[in-house]
């Protein structure tokens, strides 16, 4: 199956809780379809969440729609996570000159956002994730301009709780997008186990990347990201975050209020980018706000 993991492959990701770079698009097409964004983003006629957040374009903007379901991704996720794989979520992050390091953070159900979980698994296999998180650089990613770095082996401990109630970033006066915290309007360090603890920086590992590359973690592998200290770089990378399909997804919601912006989820649907829903615990889309299809691998391809 064209790109799809080797056993190898398998086992180092088990080991790290990560693994990648891959190659998904060359440097050329990678700044293309990055420039392709930064005009649609600014057309809002078709979206789906009417605030200022860069949640789930991949309903308006065509090359995302198309990238969420991008083969190179896809096979690699069946290789770890089964033949049925849904995406929930999507959102990008653009790193401007200036900006600060996105201070480290692990997440296992998303309940930091409103103390709510918007995942929960029904049917796990012990050892296999049930979410996963591609991150596509569509610019270089470096040092200097803001690269993501990850902690090996911290997806098997939880050095966070998620139960806890944050200082920052459930008031309803904040906006992630003019705060000053480490975490999109969040202090993560909130979140600590232990308040004292602190990770080890010299087992990071810094994941310099050339654009159309991805890495694929898992959200309980510690991330974080340096911060951007050129003058003129800005680095941008799109997360895509995808789960088996026995996942509810935001349970028992239809909307709700995170980083500052509330989210009506009247239109809102999972994609099935691979195999098929045999749960029915969701609510899905099988096209885009513009009409357009979304493709589904199925389990041969």
């Amino acid at each position: 199956m064209k790109n799809s993991l080797t056993q190898e492959q398998k086992d180092l990701f088990n080991k790290q809780g990560f693994i990648g770079p891959f190659k998904l698009y060359e440097p050329e097409e990678a700044k293309e379809i990055f420039r392709q964004i930064r005009i649609k983003s600014a057309e809002n006629s078709n979206i789906l969440h009417d605030n200022p957040l860069n949640y789930d374009r991949h309903f308006d903007i065509e090359e995302l729609t198309n990238h969420i379901c991008h083969e190179g991704v896809v096979n690699r996720l069946k290789g770890i996570m089964g033949d049925d794989v849904i995406l929930w979520r999507m959102e990008y992050f653009p790193k401007y000159p200036g900006s600060k390091g996105t201070e480290w953070h692990q997440v296992q159900d998303y309940s930091y956002a409103t103390g709510k979980p918007q995942l929960i698994p029904t049917d796990t296999t012990p050892g296999t994730p049930f979410d996963l998180t591609v991150w596509t650089c569509f610019t270089e990613s470096t040092r200097e301009n803001g690269c993501l770095k990850l902690m090996p082996g911290s997806h098997n401990e939880m050095f966070f709780d998620e139960s806890k109630n944050p200082a920052e970033g459930r008031d309803e006066l904040y906006t992630a997008v003019n705060s000053d915290t480490g975490f999109y309007g969040y202090n993560f360090s909130d979140f600590k186990a232990d308040p004292n603890w602190e990770p080890d920086e010299s087992k990071a590992a810094v994941m310099e990347m050339k654009p159309g590359e991805c890495i694929i973690f898992s959200a309980r592998c510690m991330h974080a990201s340096l911060p951007n200290t050129s003058e003129r770089s800005t680095r941008f990378a799109v997360a895509c975050r995808y789960v088996q399909s026995h996942v509810r997804v935001y349970p028992d919601t239809t909307n709700f209020r995170a980083h500052g912006s509330d989210f009506d989820l009247s239109n809102w649907g999972c994609v099935q980018v691979s195999g098929e829903d045999k749960f029915g615990h969701n609510k899905f889309r099988t096209e885009n706000n513009l009409g357009q299809p979304f493709p589904v691998l199925t389990p041969t391809e």
